[in-house]
Formats: structure tokens, sequence, C-alpha cells
């Protein structure tokens, strides 16, 4: 059933994207597409009543998927409630979120985005815009880097969104483009130059590219696949955000000597034992904090933010684990921050619907901020906000 899926919702929304069918006959359409392909792949082996449920429930599941791609309207947000308030040994200045993903622009079929291994929110369904923004200014977030997911078939459907969040919210959302993660939807360097050239100077940066998804299996940092991606990163003044694999090491070295002016934005357990050697050797070469303060060290332990599946769950384990956690990312961050304080950012790797929700966010504003409040103070601000300006200001690294 998987396969039906993936064929008709490539067929229905290319033909919803290019104008060829109206949201009037999207359904009757789908049902037809739809039972042609289960009658092909089931063929006689089931019974004609069992073809039609079979029908009626794909029928269903990917319209519905496919009409939501269509709602361009941004809920209106009151936002109320008060800021938390803090001990004197907590930082209690202004943030930036360096590493934040977007809720999704759409809403396909779970089914087709298997490969991604990846439960993203859905904006405007499972988060508002609107409720996002309103915890950001609770946390003192002033803006965040913002990871958008535009796969191929929905380029222009996602950017009405994207697009609207930037005009209602100026400044708050730092536009990245991040690819699906999914084969046959990721976008190619011609797909992301053409969106540039089309919106000139909107998109700061490309990623958060994740090299260990089963889309990236055996492509290392260097592989000539990606490197179309490094050279609009440096004609466009674009900021990479990637999140290496095991054993990569070599690769991501290759990537910064050859591209040094591009600034490439790090983060994952993977590179914690050598990325204080490559900040030092590279000045093109920055990471983000971020899983360390909500996991105990050895990613998708109990505390982590994408190991729990709820937010009571994830509440719970996190009050308990909570000292652990703060005393490991102090022994393990403070010092190569306080050595190297131009290149560390501070985030939070938001995706889950649970993520957004407002307690959730005041729990893990509360640790980064008492994280940093231990940080020399020199460098306090750099690391919360500074740096992550910087980064994404217009200007090219220079070596």
């Amino acid at each position: 059933m998987k396969k039906i899926v993936f064929i008709i919702v490539g067929i229905v929304i290319f033909l919803v994207v290019t104008g060829f069918i109206t949201k009037a006959i999207i359904e009757k359409v789908t049902r037809d597409i739809t039972e042609r392909e289960v009658r092909r792949i089931v063929g006689d082996r089931v019974t004609e009543e069992e073809i039609q449920r079979m029908t009626e429930q794909k029928t269903q599941e990917i319209t519905s998927g496919i009409l939501r791609t269509s709602s361009n309207t941004l809920t209106q947000i009151e936002c109320a409630g008060a800021s938390p308030q803090y001990s004197s040994n907590y930082y209690k200045g202004y943030l930036i979120d360096a590493h934040l993903h977007m809720p999704f622009t759409f809403d396909v079929p779970k089914a087709l985005y298997a490969q991604a291994d990846y439960d993203g929110a859905v904006l405007e369904k499972d988060v508002a815009a609107g409720s996002l923004i309103c915890l950001l200014d609770k946390t003192k977030v002033k803006s965040a880097f913002g990871f958008y997911v535009i796969p191929n078939l929905l380029k222009g459907q996602a950017l009405v969104q994207i697009k609207q969040i930037g005009e209602t919210f100026p400044k708050r959302i730092i536009p990245f483009i991040m690819p699906a993660h999914v084969t046959t939807l990721n976008l190619k360097p011609s797909d992301v130059e053409s969106l540039l050239t089309s919106h000139p100077g909107f998109f700061k940066g490309l990623g958060e590219i994740a090299l260990y998804k089963d889309a990236y299996k055996g492509i290392m940092p260097d592989d000539e696949s990606l490197r179309g991606f490094y050279d609009i990163a440096q004609k466009y003044n674009l900021v990479v955000m990637m999140h290496p694999d095991d054993g990569q090491r070599e690769a991501v070295e290759t990537i910064l000597r050859d591209y040094p002016t591009v600034k490439f934005l790090f983060h994952g357990s993977e590179m914690r034992l050598y990325v204080s050697e490559i900040v030092v050797a590279y000045p093109n070469a920055f990471f983000t904090i971020d899983g360390e303060l909500s996991d105990i060290q050895g990613e998708h332990q109990s505390v982590n933010l994408y190991g729990d599946k709820t937010k009571e769950d994830f509440i719970a384990h996190f009050n308990r684990d909570r000292a652990h956690v703060l005393a490991d990312a102090i022994g393990t961050w403070k010092s190569a921050i306080e050595k190297n304080p131009d290149q560390y950012l501070w985030g939070t790797d938001r995706a889950y619907t649970m993520h957004f929700d407002e307690e959730v966010g005041l729990l893990l504003d509360g640790i980064a901020r008492e994280f940093i409040g231990q940080l020399d103070p020199s460098v306090q601000e750099k690391f919360a906000y500074k740096n992550a300006e910087k980064i994404a200001g217009g200007t090219q690294w220079k070596k």
C-alpha cells in the first residue's frame, strides 16, 4: 500500500500544482487513479469488496493530505501570559534559536514521508505560526533559523506560507531551504537556484542536511552530489547547515578547505569528540549546542527530544534528569565555547508538535539560560545570539 501512496500522491500533487485540475475534482481524480493502482497491485488475490474498501481508505488519506497543502491562512493568535522569571545566576538577555525545524507547509500522508523517518508538525494544523512566535516572544528569542522543508513537487505551495510568515512576522524567522530527506522529493541544485533567483535575498541558508538519514546513505559531505549546493551557497552567500554522520571527519574538513568563504553550521553528537579541533582549524566552521541541553550525553537516550513521543513523557524525563544534563553540558562545552567564543551558537532542534508546546518551550529556555549563565560573561551574548546574527548577517566569512 505504501507504493500506492507514493505513485498517486506524486501524480495528483503534480496536477494540482501545475494547475491542470482544481480542488473540486481532486477527489474524483484521486479515486480513479487509486482504484487502478489497487487493482494492478493486488490483482485477483482479494475480493471486489476489499478492493473498494482499500480504494476508499487510500483516497481519503491522500486527498485530505493534498487538500491541506492548499491552506494559506495563518490563524490569528492572541499572545497572553507573562514571561518566565529566572534566578540571578541565569542569563537574562536575548537569544536566537539557531536550530528550529519549521512546521511543514504541506500535509502529505505519512507513508510518502517514511524514508525521512521524521514526524514533523504541520503548520496551522498542529502548530499555528502565531503560537510559535508568541512562544519566542515570551522567552526573549529575537529570531530563529527556520529550516523549511521544500519538496520538489510542492515548491510553489510551500513558498506561499513561507513568504506569508515572513511578511506577517518580519525578521522573526530566518528562512533556510531544507531538503525533504526523501530521495524522490529532494530539490536539485537547479531547483534551489531557481528559488533564490525568484526570491532574491529572502533565503539565508541551506539545511539542515542530515547525512545520517536513509536518503543520504553512503553520501559523504564532500560527495560530488552535494557540491552543487555548496557552489550555490558560495554564489549567494548562504549558510550551509549540516548534521554529519559517524566517520565523516575527513570529508567535513575537505569541504571546509574547498569552500573557505562558505559558513558551515554543524551539529550532532557525531562531532562531539572532534568539533573543538575543527573550529580552531577552520574559521568558517560553526557548531550549535542544542540537543546537548535536552539529552544525557549520547544521542537518543531518555531525555532526548526525539526519543520521547509525548509531552508528558518528555517533561517527566527532563525534570528527572535535568541536573545531570546540565552538568554534562557544562563539563563538555563550557571550556570549548570560552576558548573559541565566536564559533558556537545556541539552538533547540525543535520539530515535533510537542516541541512547540509552551510548557516544553519554557523548559528548554530555562536550561539554556542556566547553561549560558555559567559561561564567562564576556562570551554569553556571543553564544546566545550575536554569533547567529553574524553568520546570517549578509557578509561572507573572510579567512
